[in-house]
Parts: structure tokens; C-alpha cells; sequence
């Protein structure tokens, strides 16, 4: 045993290096590969776990919704036509496309902390009539100041009225 240890002492490695004597690769084309395959393996996981997006409630607006409702006092004023249903979409751009019953609109939005947004009033298309629902969410959106996103509804709230309902299309 003692002659061991003084092998051991004599090729330079210390008491506490023992336990790698198992890892010790003899051939240099075999550690450059165990090093290959190490270095491999830890930036496969560095890149997984940098691309999660630490945001998530934000990314999830970035989607077309369907408008289903007015949460308001006034709202029983705006029935919804039941064969139409505004859809708007957001895009990841900061731009959004709104189609109504008849005319499209076009707007750009802006995320801002944690469920904020700024909504600009949308320019829109005058080929016919749309409905007086779809009349005042266009009007109301540009008054949104806070958004929501639980499973497959968004909430868009607007301070002092109320807020509209709109689900994942």
C-alpha cells in the first residue's frame, strides 16, 4: 500500500485526487470526446433555460380574440349581433388588425410593467355600417389602460366604465 501511494506522490497528484483515479482518461482523443460530449450537454441546457420567456403574461395577448362582451353599466345599450363577432389581433410587432362587421381598422399598441397597454384609437375602413357594438368597442379601445390573460380570455379594462371580455379565436 505504501508503495502506492508513493507512485501516487511521485506523478504529481495529491491524496485528495485519488478518487478520480477512476475518471482518468489514458488516450487524448478519448478526453478531447468526454469533453466534447460535457461541453455539448451544458450548452444544450443553457439554451433551453435561456429561452424561456420571462414574460409570459404579455406574450400571451399576442393572439386573435373575439370580442364577447361589455362588462358596464351602458352595455345593455350595445347588443351584440349574434351571425358577427368583432375579432382583433395583436401582433408581436406592437401592431394590431381589428375587423368589425364590415370595415378593418389598424392601430398599434404598447405593453408597458406588468398588465399595462396603451391602445391607439384604430383607423378604419368606411365601406358600410357596422354595428353599434362593434361602433363603441372600437370607440372604448383607446381607452383600455390594463389587460388580463386567464387561460383563454382576455380582459381589457377600462378605468371608469367597465371592462370588455374577448375570447381566444
Amino acid at each position: 500500500m505504501k508503495r502506492a501511494w508513493q507512485n501516487l506522490a511521485h506523478k504529481g497528484m495529491f491524496i485528495s485526487e485519488i478518487h478520480l483515479l477512476p475518471l482518468k482518461i489514458n488516450n487524448y482523443k478519448q478526453m478531447k470526446y468526454f469533453l466534447l460530449i460535457i461541453n455539448t450537454f451544458l450548452l444544450i441546457v443553457t439554451l433551453v433555460s435561456c429561452n424561456k420567456d420571462n414574460n409570459e403574461v404579455s406574450d400571451s395577448i399576442y393572439n386573435s380574440w373575439e370580442v364577447v362582451e361589455f362588462m358596464s353599466f351602458e352595455s345593455v345599450h350595445y347588443s351584440k349581433t349574434d351571425n358577427y363577432n368583432p375579432i382583433i389581433e395583436f401582433g408581436k410587432d406592437g401592431g394590431f388588425t381589428l375587423k368589425l362587421d364590415a370595415n378593418s381598422c389598424v392601430g398599434s399598441f404598447n405593453l408597458s410593467d406588468e398588465d399595462g397597454i396603451e391602445i391607439t384609437t384604430p383607423g378604419c375602413t368606411k365601406i358600410c355600417c357596422d354595428s353599434e357594438f362593434s361602433n363603441k368597442f372600437t370607440i372604448m379601445l383607446s381607452q383600455v389602460e390594463n389587460y388580463s390573460v386567464i387561460e383563454n380570455q382576455l380582459k381589457l379594462d377600462v378605468s371608469g366604465w367597465g371592462w370588455i371580455n374577448l375570447k381566444l379565436q
